[in-house]
């Protein structure tokens, strides 16, 4: 079993940033987070927020409504489910800053990832905020301002300037936003604990960390969602030297990749093992490590497509709070976890190399089916396309002179024409799916970026084929290439 002083709070991070779910999915999931180990959700509304007044830009047309919020609220207290709002202060910005209203606190100018910590409007911004999102969760307990991959800092003329005139490093001007954010906080929710990511500490000396005024302001939150380890060995004595309390964050999907459609579960409770393994090693450097949030990214950053949907990742996320929760992960565990999720075959760990579709039946089960079947479509896509019949017979050069011989191109269209309605059958079935987990344009996107374009282009490839083969075959056939 976990020890009972660590990692009490098992936290599911909700990745809404433009992918809201439906209510009445929440109401159908939230008790199986309850069931697999959870105590709290991670909620990262981003734009999906319903942000009011001068903020009103923000949010996106199909954001929730603040009854909607009231009602998100009530599920998981009806589930008991500690509920921790997100909200990006610093790096991560991007929903704000794509805003003209609001490009002026860019650090650079034409990159909308990073707020500029001297322009004097940027923690009144962010301030604002906060202040809505708490306003919408009175009973918040935790608030987490984000603050991680501020990769674009100290750059701008306004932020070297000062650096010069307060003899100011970049980590002291990173520390400083972050503990003026954190104070407004602490000056007007003195009940309120503040969590930041950890990752622009890492590399921060031990005498930076230890004046940076944070220890009394925040608890930092460790991510790292690789299966082995790469964290600098300095970092947990670091941390504990002004931090007393902290908190771990793990993967159960959203790490493997920016395209990814399905979840390597494997992968992912090899990681939160390593975590297991990593606290037992530095608990005792703190007072309490207080909990894991178990991340569920859905996009990498806000411009980028989306990747693997909660309904594929339920799985692997069932799996991998039962091990947090128990220590170890048994067979008996396994099965527990499969009797829950009704799977009549077994849960594949790594969905890439399983030669069937499970047959299952939990929330979302249909989408958790879908783009495994998508996956088994996408490898026939692109091994068609990889042919010695496509690259050699096929080849543009012949396409342009019309020089093909029809045995090795004719099976060349009757696959494609097998794939191609493989992919009007997932189209169909996606579009009716979709709309009972996501709100309206999601499913748009989904198709969009991932059936549309294999269906266009295998099209295009059957409409050459055939105007080749049939339309005047004599030509086709008999065609000689102009060589002297």
């Amino acid at each position: 079993m976990a020890d009972q002083d660590t990692l009490q709070s098992r936290l599911v991070h909700l990745d809404l940033k433009g992918a809201p779910l439906c209510l009445s999915y929440l109401e159908k999931v939230l008790p199986l987070f309850r069931t697999f180990g959870a105590t709290g959700l991670l909620i990262e509304y981003e734009d999906t927020f319903p942000y009011q007044d001068d903020l009103k830009t923000i949010r996106a047309p199909h954001a929730y409504s603040e009854d909607n919020i009231k009602d998100i609220l009530k599920l998981a207290e009806d589930n008991n489910l500690e509920v921790i709002p997100l909200v990006q202060t610093f790096g991560h910005l991007e929903f704000v800053l794509k805003h003209q209203q609001f490009a002026a606190l860019r650090e650079i100018k034409k990159y909308p990832m990073a707020l500029c910590p001297s322009h004097h409007d940027s923690v009144t911004i962010v301030c604002k905020m906060i202040d809505q999102v708490i306003k919408l969760h009175p009973q918040v307990k935790h608030f987490h301002i984000g603050c991680d991959e501020v990769y674009h800092l100290g750059l701008c003329e306004a932020c070297t300037q000062r650096m010069i005139k307060e003899s100011l490093t970049k980590d002291q001007l990173f520390f400083g936003h972050v503990r003026n954010v954190a104070k407004h906080i602490k000056a007007h929710y003195d009940s309120i604990t503040v969590i930041i990511w950890d990752d622009m500490l890492r590399y921060s000396e031990m005498s930076i960390i230890l004046n940076c005024g944070l220890g009394d302001l925040v608890e930092p939150m460790v991510w790292h969602y690789l299966p082995k380890f790469i964290l600098p060995a300095s970092l947990w004595d670091n941390l504990s030297a002004v931090f007393p309390n902290i908190w771990i964050a793990s993967a159960f999907k959203g790490a493997t990749g920016p395209k990814s459609v399905i979840t390597n579960i494997l992968y992912h409770l090899d990681n939160n093992n390593s975590w297991l393994d990593t606290v037992q090693l530095v608990k005792r450097k703190f007072k309490n490590i207080k909990g894991i949030a178990v991340t569920g990214w859905q996009r990498y950053d806000h411009y980028a497509i989306l990747c693997e949907l909660l309904p594929q990742g339920l799985p692997s996320l069932a799996i991998c709070l039962k091990a947090i929760q128990q220590g170890t992960l048994g067979p008996n565990d396994l099965g527990q976890v499969a009797k829950e999720l009704k799977f009549l075959t077994p849960i594949p760990f790594n969905p890439f190399i399983s030669p069937e579709i499970p047959i299952c039946e939990f929330p979302g089960s249909e989408i958790y089916q879908l783009t495994i079947e998508y996956v088994h479509t996408e490898a026939a896509y692109n091994e068609l396309f990889a042919l010695d019949g496509m690259t050699a017979w096929m080849h543009e050069y012949n396409v342009q002179r019309k020089f093909i011989n029809p045995v090795h191109v004719e099976p060349l269209l009757g696959r494609a024409i097998s794939i191609l309605d493989s992919y009007h059958s997932l189209d169909k079935k996606i579009q009716a799916t979709f709309r009972h987990v996501f709100v309206d344009g999601v499913e748009e996107e989904w198709r969009a970026c991932f059936i549309t374009p294999s269906i266009q282009r295998l099209e295009a490839f059957m409409e050459k084929a055939r105007s080749l083969l049939y339309s005047d075959p004599e030509t086709a056939l008999c065609e000689e290439m102009n060589v002297e």
